[in-house]
């Protein structure tokens, strides 16, 4: 199901996802999945490629792996990482931004079965960016 989150953004979640907006993020959960969107505006000084540069080297050293993708009008980068839960558990977790030339979609997935990251990554390859004129 396409959830559109702003005008400019939508990500197309399975629809058995419960969700809520909290502290002004959108939060999907169901069980062993947590996934939490929210968009912020670019500063006008700012271009999509240099706030990717400014994530890129403030990214944490424990990462697991890195990712990059260009589409059409938009710039992405995300990494994943083992994060504990606050259960005390270990999960692991994707982070991403996407970035058009106005705005940027952070989304942090909280995997409880390391094999849901194959999931997670085509459901942030899958982010609709629409263009506002």
């Amino acid at each position: 199901m396409a959830f559109q989150i702003t005008n400019e953004w939508l990500i197309d979640i399975p629809q058995d996802f419960e969700h809520r907006v909290e502290e002004g993020k959108l939060v999907f959960w169901q069980t062993g999945i947590t996934v939490i969107a929210v968009v912020f505006r670019l500063p006008e000084t700012t271009g999509k490629i240099e706030l990717l540069n400014q994530i890129q080297k403030k990214m944490p050293e424990d990462i697991l792996e890195t990712f990059v993708s260009t589409r059409g009008e938009i710039v992405a980068l995300g990494y994943s990482q083992i994060q504990p839960s606050p259960e005390g558990k270990k999960r692991l977790s994707l982070y991403t931004f996407t970035a058009s030339d106005t705005s940027c979609l952070q989304v942090a997935y909280y995997l409880d079965d390391p094999k849901d990251l194959d999931w997670a990554k085509s459901l942030w390859e899958g982010i609709i960016f629409i263009p506002q004129e």
